[in-house]
């Protein structure tokens, strides 16, 4: 057994008089208090992990979606929706309805991975492919926003020495084995937007470099979203009578110290940030294997800080002050060693863009710090020239997503809506008041007003919370001097 290990068990517990006893509960506190820390740390690479389990049900089916819900794919490969996700699912918290959406992990323990940046695409047309390492943490933004050219790079795991192929654009080193990659490419409500996202996203994709060819590769995003995969047991039809049977916790915290040493057995090297935590978790994990009691001791903290992590990570409790009532992380995606914010992300919602890339605005509450409620009707006054200043050329955008108490999406919005921002400019589908501002109207009720009834953005009837996203966003927002207008109860 490792020394750190053992020498958590004081030398002489049984000292006469029980003067044995407050060294025992001194390192109890210790390994409790760690524990703790170590919960937080840990989180987001077992929920991360957890996302890999999509590797063995599509092994055999190739590319596809997941439950016919979600991008899912083997190992090394990434698998496509052809449109927005689906508003009734009820499983991936907080999706953006403004993308479509490509997923791929990937497994450097095998091979690299080939990634593929699309080619041909329209100016001002907005598409990423975001990279994470096994903590969600971003190591790489490629897209629209930073001028990323077409072509082909190479991701390799933490320990690949080797020479950079001919014919890459680079080599994009991981900090660990196990990689997140997604894609997006922007959609606004037309048939003619939704065909060039399409087109943009077929030219973006994944597979393992022992697969590559020479010159561009071709995926297909919409036979993708038609080959439906489902697990044993489950299947359309059962889905469909019971969305909430996909309402399951990505993190148990009854099992989180098993699930913890799978994800770090994965990924046994990590990044700078991390290694530290690493060591100590691994032996908090060989602490609770040596006897009941210390098993019994950790698995107690973990239940204990599964429930205030996820007190805490609400959206009228995460991030810091934003302006008229909105707040958001200042280091969205560029963890470093802010695990506390990082858990937090994972809970609400996970794999944030780097943000510089995207900049979220979130709340729960209105101008008078009262929690939003469907049962009343509020407004969002955006002046006249005062919307949310993104970079259009580089294919900037923004919107306002509805989410419920548990942070999904309206399966049923009476309007077809569950986000409202350019995907309806770019559409037409919103009016201007003569001064040129523009009010949205958030209620489950539909307004009376014509106006009003156009730019309603329509609630449940419970509580719900908001969302803001501006994706490339300009230095008004990265520096704080802009800020989003407040959210009005309606007398």
């Amino acid at each position: 057994m490792p020394y750190p290990v053992r020498a958590f068990n004081p030398a002489h517990p049984q000292l006469k008089n029980a003067a044995g006893i407050p060294a025992s509960l001194a390192n109890e506190s210790y390994v409790e208090a760690l524990g703790h820390i170590i919960y937080y740390w840990g989180y987001p690479a077992v929920d991360a992990f957890g996302r890999t389990s999509g590797w063995e049900l599509m092994k055999k089916s190739g590319p596809g979606a997941t439950m016919g819900l979600f991008p899912g794919a083997p190992k090394n490969k990434m698998g496509y929706l052809d449109d927005y996700m689906p508003s009734g699912q009820r499983k991936v918290v907080t999706p953006n309805n403004d993308t479509i959406y490509g997923v791929g992990f990937a497994d450097t323990r095998e091979e690299p991975a080939v990634i593929q940046t699309p080619s041909v695409v329209p100016q001002g047309h907005y598409w990423t492919i975001q990279i994470c390492d096994a903590f969600t943490t971003v190591i790489r933004q490629l897209g629209s926003a930073s001028g990323t050219p077409g072509g082909k790079f190479l991701l390799v795991g933490p320990d690949w020495d080797g020479e950079p192929p001919k014919g890459f654009i680079e080599v994009i080193k991981s900090p660990t084995h196990v990689v997140g990659v997604f894609g997006r490419s922007y959609t606004a409500h037309t048939p003619e937007s939704k065909a060039q996202a399409r087109a943009v996203l077929n030219q973006i994709g994944m597979i393992p470099q022992s697969e590559d060819k020479s010159g561009p590769l071709t995926f297909d995003c919409e036979a993708s979203a038609r080959n439906k995969v489902y697990p044993p047991g489950l299947t359309a039809d059962i889905l469909a009578a019971d969305p909430d049977l996909l309402r399951i916790r990505p993190v148990n915290p009854a099992t989180f110290w098993d699930d913890l040493k799978k994800a770090l057995d994965a990924n046994p090297i990590v990044g700078p940030n991390d290694a530290a935590m690493a060591e100590q978790a691994r032996t908090l994990i060989a602490l609770r294997e040596s006897g009941d009691t210390w098993r019994s001791l950790l698995d107690r903290v973990a239940l204990a800080a599964d429930a205030e992590l996820h007190e805490g990570a609400k959206y009228h409790q995460t991030g810091v002050d934003a302006g008229n009532g909105w707040q958001r992380q200042e280091n969205g995606g560029i963890w470093g060693t802010d695990w506390f914010g990082r858990a937090q992300a994972a809970i609400i919602y996970i794999y944030v863009n780097d943000f510089h890339e995207a900049i979220y605005f979130i709340r729960g509450t209105d101008s008078k710090d009262e929690f939003l409620h469907g049962r009343y009707t509020y407004t969002i006054t955006f002046p006249e020239n005062a919307l949310p200043p993104v970079d259009r050329q580089k294919g900037g955008f923004w919107s306002l997503t509805m989410y419920d108490k548990d942070y999904y999406m309206l399966p049923d919005s009476p309007n077809r809506r569950t986000n409202i921002g350019t995907v309806n400019l770019d559409a037409n589908e919103l009016i201007f008041a003569k001064d040129g501002s523009l009010t949205l109207t958030l209620s489950s009720k539909q307004p009376a007003d014509g106006e009003a009834r156009v730019n309603w953005l329509p609630a449940p009837n419970d509580q719900f919370a908001l969302i803001v996203r501006t994706y490339v966003p300009t230095t008004p927002i990265l520096n704080g001097t802009y800020q989003l207008p407040n959210v009005e109860k309606a007398k």
